[in-house]
């Protein structure tokens, strides 16, 4: 007998459906259709009953067809912008960066744009955050200009090879504000991940978000 109930039992469990938390249309008019039904006759349900469930079941199923045409616009769109991503492969672009690369004690210039004259200030950090290198210039002339690093730390001492990072601000009357670094090359390809955009620009990976310009030629 134990070993009897323990049978039903299991093959009951697995037989039961697991209930949706969500109502959908098809569902929500079954359920209006099955209340018609086992109404009572002496109690019909109220017009104005009747007409608010027919509202819900109207408004439901048009936020269901919304709901469809958004993901369907949302998927063309993510389909026309990886199209015109992958046209920029081959193109040359710059890009904001705050990142360069030290090998072999020789590190990557920092590249930045003025807008205006002004004194900047480049600070540099390593993989753990730490500020390895800070150098503030002269005033500047409105324009592009370059950092060269000697990859040498503020004490003097050769810095790893290895990623660093790095801010740029331009001092102003009201204090510092931060203006970036850019860098330019060619596009070699085009990735697609997490529903992002990425293009590698001399081996590195950027977002598409940092494009701010396109040419045929460097």
């Amino acid at each position: 007998m134990i070993n009897a109930i323990n049978s039903y039992s299991t093959l009951y469990t697995s037989s039961q459906r697991t209930a949706s938390k969500e109502l959908d249309k098809n569902a929500f008019l079954l359920l209006l259709v099955t209340q018609l039904k086992n109404q009572n006759p002496l109690e019909p349900m109220e017009n104005r009953e009747f007409i608010a469930q027919l509202t819900q079941f109207s408004t439901l199923e048009q936020i269901t067809n919304m709901t469809k045409s958004i993901q369907d616009f949302l998927k063309l769109q993510q389909g026309a912008l990886q199209a015109q991503a992958a046209s920029l492969i081959g193109k040359h672009v710059v890009v904001q960066s705050n990142q360069i690369s030290v090998s072999n004690q020789k590190a990557e210039s920092i590249v930045f744009e003025l807008d205006e004259k002004a004194p900047v200030v480049v600070r540099i950090y390593d993989s753990n955050g730490n500020l390895v290198k800070q150098a503030t210039s002269g005033v500047l002339d409105q324009g592009v200009h370059a950092y060269v690093w000697d990859a040498r730390d503020d004490s003097g001492l050769p810095v790893a090879d290895g990623t660093y990072t790095y801010t740029v601000s331009k001092i102003t009357s009201s204090g510092e504000v931060l203006i970036g670094g850019v860098q330019t090359g060619t596009v070699e390809s085009v990735k697609f991940k997490n529903n992002q955009i990425y293009i590698y620009v001399n081996g590195r990976e950027y977002p598409l978000t940092s494009v701010i310009e396109i040419s045929q030629k460097g």
